[in-house]
């Protein structure tokens, strides 16, 4: 998996919209972000028993990365770390990964399954800072092949 997640800092006047019920509860604040996430580096960790550079990963094998987070004219946003664990071994390997996304003014922590697809979908699980109480969505799509980039779409919303 390229990329878990982006997430940026709240860039002034970025798509912010306001969601309400009809029935007048308090409205929901949400923001989308198109960012772009640039690897910077990553790490495999081939856990015992070791099975060496040319198989599939085994269960209990790891990753971990990180990324800068730019918006989509380049500008820096941020920063990504994110551990990850196989949990199914094999060449449709897949586990869970935690990301921790450090923003202007807080963090944002996101969970997903990786897999060998090109596309995927975290879970924003919470925040500090100006992100506290945070949830949403981020679908993450690589560009493939060796690209070190990640197109990313981010739903944030607030309680």
């Amino acid at each position: 998996m390229k990329a878990v997640v982006v997430l940026a800092l709240v860039v002034p006047l970025l798509a912010v919209t306001s969601v309400g019920a009809a029935s007048g509860t308090s409205a929901k604040k949400s923001v989308t972000l198109h960012l772009v996430e640039k690897s910077v580096g990553f790490n495999f960790i081939d856990n015992p028993p070791r099975q060496g550079s040319n198989a599939p990963p085994l269960m209990g094998d790891e990753f971990v990365f990180t990324s800068d987070l730019q918006t989509t004219s380049g500008a820096h946003a941020g920063q990504l770390n994110a551990t990850c664990m196989v949990s199914r071994g094999g060449v449709n390997g897949r586990g869970p990964c935690y990301g921790i996304f450090s923003l202007a003014g807080g963090t944002i922590a996101g969970m997903a399954l990786f897999s060998q697809s090109n596309t995927t979908m975290v879970a924003i699980v919470g925040g500090t800072g100006v992100y506290e109480g945070v949830t949403g969505s981020v679908k993450s799509v690589s560009r493939g092949g060796n690209s070190p980039y990640t197109d990313d779409t981010v739903h944030l919303v607030w309680p």
